[in-house]
């Protein structure tokens, strides 16, 4: 009996211990944005590049991100040509519309890359809803590394809600509102 009772007492003594301690705060989204919109106030040459992620890594997604964005690869552009079209054509009208930017081939051309990471397909009503996050890349300036400067708030968006809310932002930035 009386093994019980301490047992008891240990039992509710380390569940108050174990609950009172806070648990560690999940990792900071934001942490992976080092920088501003801002920066690309007078960055003219953009890059559009549509890629769908095959490695997660946790630990350090900002470099990953990076990397994926700077990996050389011819079939970028064909690789998922419907979801290309419809953020470039977003992008187009914005370019056309206020003359501060223009589209470039190549990542050694631009000065910032525009970076939609496919995650997946939404099929509803039989027609595909492509589903990811927009990463703005700032290209390095000498001696330092590519960044990230900007990322879509929500970690999955609809790529149209996505694109549109960056057009949103750069016209903020630049004073083109």
């Amino acid at each position: 009996m009386r093994y019980r009772i301490l047992f008891f007492l240990f039992l509710v003594l380390f569940t108050q211990t174990t609950y009172g301690q806070s648990l560690p705060d999940p990792p900071d989204t934001n942490s992976l944005v080092t920088g501003s919109l801002s920066e690309l106030r007078n960055s003219r040459r953009v890059l559009l590049l549509v890629r769908r992620s095959r490695v997660v890594d946790s630990r350090g997604m900002a470099k990953t991100i990076v990397d994926e964005a700077y990996r050389t690869d011819p079939d970028a552009r064909t690789r998922f040509p419907w979801l290309f079209n419809l953020l470039a054509r977003k992008l187009n009208n914005y370019i056309r519309q206020h003359q501060s930017m223009s589209a470039v081939k190549r990542v050694s051309d631009a000065e910032f890359i525009v970076f939609f990471n496919l995650l997946e397909y939404r099929r509803p009503l039989g027609h595909p809803y492509p589903y990811g996050e927009i990463f703005v890349i700032k290209k390095s300036t000498v001696g330092g590394q590519p960044r990230i400067v900007w990322k879509t708030r929500k970690s999955s968006m609809w790529a149209e809600d996505a694109i549109e809310d960056l057009i949103k932002d750069l016209k903020a930035v630049r004073g083109e509102g």
